[in-house]
């Protein structure tokens, strides 16, 4: 991809399969091959891979029992193990008293209120980005509050470590997948290219875990704070949820990438 001021207008092709957009006022030239590149089949396979680490992480899960409660207390616990399997710690979130006017008239709704609480809430430093991380990096996780669901299941039958196997597996799986059926339709000349299949997938897997770090917010009971609503750290889905997908199904584009070679 290059950059340069032509003289064609913005989104016309140049007459070589290329095509020039405009970004920020100047001219960009698309490249033919990134052009040609099936973004939107990476994409689509990224709900496919998150839907194979929900189901085997719920399997995993059943080995030893996995919470109490209705079966929407569950699911939503189920899908904070998830995130935790990705790297992305829950943390105690709570309503801004901005959105309390808007909130507080669909909390008596018990249906709508369970669909809303994840887009109404907030995890606590989420206000303060840069000292929310300096925490992280610091390993000031309990001032945070983070939790990690995942580490309680590994107590039981199932080591932890096999959890976080199941997402770099899953993922690497759909690359190599998504590389072997695009390989004859794309041109991936370079090692560096490769990352064109992880960056389609990781795209689509950012979307399906933003989504989803809304519909997986988890009421829990505390002895000190009574009713405590716990929700993916959302700072760390847009880090690790876009990580992660790039470079494991960069790998597995990549075991392809090395198959084509020794042909």
């Amino acid at each position: 991809m290059t950059a340069e001021h032509a003289e064609e207008p913005a989104g016309e092709g140049t007459g070589s399969g290329e095509r020039t957009v405009s970004v920020l006022g100047m001219e960009v030239v698309l490249e033919k091959a990134f052009v040609d590149f099936p973004w939107r089949a990476g994409m689509a396979r990224a709900p496919v891979a998150f839907v194979a680490v929900f189901v085997a992480t719920g399997l995993l899960a059943s080995v030893g029992g996995f919470g109490s409660g209705t079966l929407g207390r569950r699911f939503s616990l189920l899908g904070l193990v998830v995130f935790n399997t990705h790297n992305i710690p829950a943390t105690v979130g709570a309503v801004p008293n901005a959105f309390a006017p808007v909130v507080e008239p669909v909390t008596g709704v018990t249906g709508v209120w369970r669909l809303l609480r994840g887009l109404f809430t907030y995890g606590a430093g989420h206000a303060a980005p840069l000292s929310h991380f300096g925490g992280i990096l610091g390993g000031e996780t309990a001032d945070i509050g983070h939790l990690s669901l995942v580490e309680q299941q590994g107590e039981t039958d199932v080591p932890t470590l096999v959890y976080y196997l199941l997402p770099p597996l899953a993922l690497a799986g759909v690359g190599y997948e998504f590389a072997d059926s695009y390989w004859a339709e794309t041109t991936t000349e370079a090692p560096a290219e490769v990352a064109r299949f992880g960056i389609a997938v990781a795209t689509g897997y950012l979307a399906v875990l933003l989504v989803g770090s809304v519909l997986f917010t988890a009421v829990l009971y505390s002895s000190l704070s009574g009713d405590v609503t716990v929700l993916p750290d959302r700072y760390l889905v847009v880090v690790f949820g876009f990580a992660y997908p790039a470079i494991f199904a960069t790998l597995g584009a990549g075991v392809v990438y090395l198959q084509q070679g020794s042909d």
